[in-house]
């Protein structure tokens, strides 16, 4: 096993050898799932509790929440277990989150949802002799849709920067490995606080998405997130089963002057057990000043039927200059015996070893409730 990832890195310390270890990546890749999962519940599935109240039936579907009878009101969300054990011997076992999402539609055209997270539940780890916890409680989200047709909808309140395809997911259970492209954790606010004009039109052959969005809701604003920021979004998805996607953000943090990032990513199915995908960025983001820029090409083959083949290779080249350029490979094996269960166990293999790329063993058990 060391000679295996002696060689990994060997490969890694030259940039040629990395594009070819990219471009073979690459038939391998995918990104995680529908972005609307989370904001929209389905109700696939078999009822697994149901009972009939005076305010309706209630009915519970795992991984699609409860429903309350005919409030229009379905609670979901998810749990995640993990653990990781990284070269130069740390390790860390943790019941990280507990994440549930609040769905309710009290009028046809108007959408409200919410992601609470209860953090820091239990962790162990080899720097310390015992468990320990420090719980607390975050809105992640909290937004309303309002909206009578597809083409035109204002979205209000706290939601997801949609920058790319990983951070419109995020959710544990709806992705394919334990740990986040450096891309989407290092560059960007993962969420923003403002207003977003948005729709999707179907011309023939597939379907035109668009986002416009900016914040306004200055006094809230977290120390830790830009104080003004705005952006757009466009997507083309084709009946052919690949999609492309553009997207601009610009943001400011109190005293500093604007950064501009842009961004490209692409998922393809070329078939039903295998799906493609990359994204990359590059300018100034919201996290720090100066240029950067980096890219993921990341993707899953079912090899039997409910495990899949994940593989990821990244480079991040970040703004500090006191900092090398990161050239990663993930490599795993994540199990799906139910669509709301996900075991995942993947290795980081890196060119070099540090807080920001930090190789090792890392494994994580979902559930999607």
């Amino acid at each position: 096993m060391a000679r295996v990832l002696l060689a990994a890195r060997g490969m890694l310390a030259t940039r040629v050898s990395l594009v070819a270890l990219m471009l073979l990546g690459c038939v391998a890749v995918a990104v995680a799932a529908d972005p609307d999962t989370t904001t929209y519940p389905r109700r696939e599935g078999p009822e697994l509790l149901g009972a009939d109240t005076p305010i309706g039936r209630l009915e519970y579907v795992p991984g699609r929440g409860l429903t309350v009878g005919r409030t229009n009101l379905t609670i979901g969300g998810f749990t995640t277990v993990a653990g990781a054990w990284l070269e130069g011997g740390h390790g860390e076992v943790q019941l990280d989150n507990a994440n549930f999402f609040l769905f309710w539609d009290p009028l046809p055209w108007v959408h409200v949802f919410s992601e609470i997270e209860l953090t820091r539940l239990a962790e162990w780890d080899t720097d310390r002799a015992h468990a320990h916890s420090a719980p607390g409680i975050d809105v992640d989200r909290l937004y309303v849709d309002v909206g009578k047709a597809d083409i035109l909808n204002l979205r209000f309140g706290r939601f997801l920067t949609p920058i790319g395809r990983w951070n419109q997911v995020l959710a544990d259970p709806l992705v394919w490995t334990t740990s986040e492209p450096l891309i989407v954790e290092d560059v960007f606010d993962e969420t923003m606080r403002g207003a977003m004009l948005w729709g999707t039109t179907f011309p023939r052959g597939g379907a035109f998405s668009y986002g416009l969005y900016g914040t306004f809701l200055d006094s809230i604003h977290h120390e830790d997130q830009a104080q003004h920021s705005a952006g757009a979004r466009l997507e083309w998805a084709s009946l052919a089963g690949w999609t492309v996607g553009a997207s601009y953000f610009a943001s400011q943090r109190t005293g500093q002057r604007w950064h501009h990032l842009g961004g490209v990513d692409a998922l393809w199915r070329p078939h039903e057990r295998v799906e493609l995908s990359m994204e990359a960025v590059s300018g100034e983001g919201s996290q720090a000043a100066g240029h950067e820029w980096g890219l993921y090409a990341q993707g899953v083959v079912e090899m039997v039927r409910t495990l899949y083949a994940v593989g990821r290779y990244e480079h991040f080249d970040p703004a500090e200059h006191d900092q090398r350029a990161h050239d990663l490979v993930v490599v795993g094996l994540t199990w799906v015996p139910r669509y709301y269960l996900r075991l995942k166990a993947d290795y980081r293999i890196a060119d070099h070893r540090d807080d920001l790329s930090a190789p090792g063993l890392r494994m994580s058990f979902s559930i999607l409730f």
